[in-house]
């Protein structure tokens, strides 16, 4: 007969796979709570400020988000990120 001690690594693996899906989508979860981070990026050469609600600055130093009032994918080679509250996302992404 097996120890218990055996078993809970099974009941612990067997509780991760049922919680997949849940940290699958962890990355937008934190949204839908109201806890995400938004961001407006302005491009230094033309003053254009775009609203996002998830950025990344490759290695070469340029600025890749998913504009928000559009969904268009933008790479800016020089921005400014700044981090801003959702009432100012939401106001920035209406047209």
């Amino acid at each position: 007969m097996m120890n218990a001690t055996y078993r809970r690594p099974g009941r612990w693996l067997a509780s991760l796979v049922c919680a997949a899906p849940l940290l699958l989508a962890g990355c937008a979860l934190p949204h839908f709570a109201g806890l995400g981070s938004y961001y407006a990026i302005t491009d230094v050469a033309s003053g254009r400020v775009y609203y996002t609600d998830n950025v990344s600055r490759e290695d070469r130093g340029v600025v890749e988000f998913e504009d928000s009032s559009n969904e268009a994918r933008v790479s800016i080679p020089s921005a400014t990120v700044r981090e801003i509250s959702r009432a100012e996302f939401q106001a920035g992404r209406t047209p």
